[in-house]
């Protein structure tokens, strides 16, 4: 078995274009790097992608990279000390360094997973909305149509019925949502309404995702561009746990 170490050594920082445009379905690409496992499967490595990693509470994108007659099936995407590693499987011949790609995104997945991570932003204001005081986020998952939030904190009941009135009537409202990249100095003045502020790790630069008038979270994800794309939020369930409570929700086409 191949390590990632092994995959990314001597090469740069991929450029994300995901966190610039989520939308991006198709982009041209280079191929720095392709080591070849077992069979057909295999590892790539293109100086930029639109394919999101397995991170910051969200699961991988999934899609295509074809040149010349060679396909390779994107069926995992990590990263390592900045490189995002396509892993997969290839067919039609091996790729080359250099070789010229068209990458694909399965825009489906990836869709549903941006409005659910919104949704994931937006449950957090509807608890902070209801409960009337602001939780540590411990944990979370926002996948594909579903997602759950985990909170530290006194558990106050079961008012499922309120969080997703307050979620919904935020979906609604058709709040603008977008992206802002602050220093470590201008952190605390940006931010607001964020869960997870005491996990950040130490950076120059953050990335802020801010649905405008509800929150400003620092977020490495994928979002959709309003409020209204998120479809009608559906908590499932509240649950207490051992120092805390956690929700589960999904998101619902009108």
């Amino acid at each position: 078995m191949v390590s990632l170490a092994e995959v990314v050594v001597g090469l740069s920082e991929t450029k994300k274009l995901y966190l610039d445009d989520a939308y991006k379905k198709e982009a041209e690409s280079h191929i720095l790097r392709w080591i070849r496992e077992t069979g057909r499967k295999g590892y790539v490595v293109v100086d930029e992608t639109i394919m999101h990693p397995k991170s910051g509470a969200q699961p991988s994108d999934r899609g295509v990279l074809e040149s010349t007659g060679i396909t390779f099936t994107v069926s995992k995407v990590m990263e390592y000390g900045g490189v995002i590693v396509h892993y997969g499987e290839i067919s039609g011949g091996d790729f080359k360094e250099g070789m010229d790609v068209k990458m694909r995104l399965d825009w489906e997945r990836r869709y549903k997973i941006m409005r659910t991570h919104t949704a994931g932003h937006i449950v957090d204001y509807a608890v902070v909305t209801t409960y009337g005081k602001l939780f540590q986020s411990q944990s979370a998952m926002h996948d594909v149509g579903h997602g759950f939030q985990e909170y530290l904190g006194e558990y106050l009941g079961d008012l499922k019925e309120r969080i997703e009135e307050v979620a919904n009537e935020v979906v609604a409202s058709s709040k603008p949502v977008f992206a802002e990249y602050v220093s470590v100095h201008e952190l605390s003045k940006k931010v607001f309404g964020a869960p997870n502020l005491s996990r950040l790790p130490r950076l120059d630069v953050y990335r802020i995702v801010v649905i405008e008038g509800i929150n400003a979270i620092p977020c490495g994800g994928t979002h959709v561009k309003s409020t209204s794309e998120v479809g009608r939020i559906k908590i499932d369930l509240i649950e207490q746990t051992s120092n805390g409570f956690k929700i589960t929700y999904r998101v619902l086409d009108y």
